[in-house]
């Protein structure tokens, strides 16, 4: 009988002690991550012209190249109208072609009544690795897209008097950071609007980059301070994140690009695909879509309260705190 008070006590200790290490890790799992994801540091040597392609909702596949054939795969709209087209350039992370990407891309077509095309790059190495290098790489291929779509849009031609919008998902803003600095040759007016969902880049300096996406006739950036995936990313460099706020760390105020507009989520929405269905909350759902289809008129929306800076605009509608 002692015997087994003893082992039962055992065990007692033992859960014990396994739920306060799960719910330290729980509590501090940004400090956790960060302990193993790194930078990447090296190229990875396997990265060639086929790592990167372009993806439609259906899951069909095509090569970079393959701009005119992804455009015809679409079946025309009921009265021959042209139809938007969006861009979806995603963050990190393994398979973005898989079942949730495909099912992100469906979101964003019934969103903005258009359609999809995913921009797919080699955003996955290892759990240890942030592929930043990729990221570099990535630019380059994007760049090249974006030139073709340029030499689309003659009359006749697949994107004859069809807006291209672009949705840039977390580590797409290092992408678009390095393609900025890259100061590409791009016509102006190519792009309608660029939204930025939570970008994953360093907030300081972030509008001299930014200044320079003229191809883009409107950019909007969302911002959620509870994002979990920047908390990781802000322990890891040290740095504030654009995606996550627009204080940097030291408190002081970051200057903002002019040619943007900034959109406060939070506390309305914590999860890092806050702009997938089933993921966030009605105020969003309407904001987000809205901006996506009208760009800056949608900024009246009654969810969006516009703050002093001009250009910075908070989130209140339904879930919202303070309402």
């Amino acid at each position: 009988m002692v015997f087994m008070r003893t082992v039962l006590k055992g065990l007692v200790i033992i859960l014990v002690l396994l739920g306060a290490a799960s719910g330290y890790v729980w509590w501090n799992y940004a400090a956790m991550v960060t302990m193993i994801l790194k930078p990447q540091t090296a190229a990875a040597g396997d990265i060639t012209d086929e790592s990167f392609g372009l993806v439609t909702p259906d899951g069909k596949h095509f090569a970079l190249g393959d701009l005119e054939a992804a455009l015809a795969s679409f079946t025309p709209s009921a009265d021959g109208t042209p139809r938007p087209l969006v861009l979806f350039v995603h963050g990190f992370g393994p398979d973005p072609d898989g079942e949730f990407g495909l099912y992100t891309m469906g979101e964003l077509a019934k969103g903005a009544n258009a359609d999809v095309i995913m921009f797919n790059w080699p955003s996955w190495i290892s759990m240890t690795e942030f592929p930043v290098l990729n990221a570099k790489a990535a630019s380059e291929r994007l760049i090249l897209l974006l030139r073709k779509m340029a030499g689309l849009r003659g009359p006749g031609l697949p994107l004859a008097d069809r807006p291209v919008m672009i949705v840039g998902h977390s580590m797409a803003g290092e992408v678009f950071r390095h393609l900025a600095e890259a100061t590409p040759d791009l016509p102006a007016g190519l792009v309608k609007r660029i939204l930025f969902a939570v970008p994953e880049t360093a907030l300081p300096d972030h509008r001299l980059w930014m200044e320079k996406l003229g191809f883009a006739d409107e950019i909007f950036v969302f911002v959620n301070a509870d994002d979990p995936a920047l908390q990781v990313t802000t322990r890891m460099y040290n740095t504030a994140r654009l995606g996550r706020t627009l204080t940097n760390l030291d408190g002081s105020a970051e200057p903002l690009a002019q040619n943007a507009n900034y959109i406060l989520l939070d506390p309305e929405s914590w999860r890092h695909y806050f702009f997938v269905s089933g993921q966030r909350s009605e105020a969003i759902d309407q904001i987000f879509a809205d901006i996506l289809k009208n760009g800056a008129p949608a900024l009246k929306n009654v969810y969006l309260r516009p703050e002093p800076a001009g250009n910075v605009f908070v989130v209140v509608g339904p879930g919202a705190e303070g309402n």
